[in-house]
């Protein structure tokens, strides 16, 4: 349980600077001297910093708020869709400075993938969510929520891709992001209305 507590710790002093800092100027050896903790203590539960950068994702991501249930109280399938896309919009750009460090990191990390792998099953089951309840309401004739939210997301990828074609970068720059934020929700007004009944 101590190991645990401490462990939570980190996590969260290294959150704390990667937020007001950004990660790339960060160190380990800042976050031992915020904990007032030996290097080798940090080393102990975390063996480098892409590590501890993935376990602030994971803490990030799990800590939002964000359910299908806030999006369907009062709306329509299409108004709730959308209200959704401006949540995950205002969640990147309150954590923009963590997840910056997206750009210089290659997919390749086990750590990440685990990461990225929630965040898209996260996803799904949201948007599947909102399916079932246009489907439920009549709105929407939808043969299979989940397969039809993971095509959705499929294509929301795609035009990360485009976006990104001109860099080598994975994660979009601010100017990237706003305006890659618009084309997800003019995207997603195009896919819903081609679900509707």
């Amino acid at each position: 349980m101590a190991q645990d507590s401490k462990r939570d710790t980190i996590i969260e002093a290294a959150r704390k600077r990667f937020a007001h800092f950004g990660v790339a100027k960060t160190t380990m050896n800042e976050i031992a001297e915020d904990l007032s903790i030996s290097k080798a203590s940090l080393y102990y539960y975390f063996p480098d910093k892409l590590n501890i950068y993935a376990a602030v994702l994971d803490k990030i991501i799990r800590e939002s708020d964000i359910s299908a249930a806030q999006f369907l109280r009062d709306n329509d399938t299409e108004a709730a869709l959308l209200a959704y896309m401006d949540a995950r919009f205002q969640f990147f750009n309150k954590n923009y400075n963590i997840l910056e460090y997206l750009q210089s990191v290659t997919t390749d990390s086990k750590e990440l993938r685990t990461v990225f792998d929630e965040v898209h099953n996260r996803q799904v089951t949201i948007l599947s969510q909102i399916l079932r309840h246009g489907k439920a309401s009549g709105e929407l004739v939808v043969a299979d929520e989940t397969k039809t939210a993971s095509l959705f997301l499929d294509c929301l990828e795609g035009l990360h891709l485009k976006v990104l074609s001109h860099t080598q970068s994975f994660f979009p720059d601010k100017k990237e992001f706003q305006s890659l934020w618009k084309k997800e929700k003019e995207f997603a007004v195009i896919f819903f209305r081609g679900l509707r009944a």
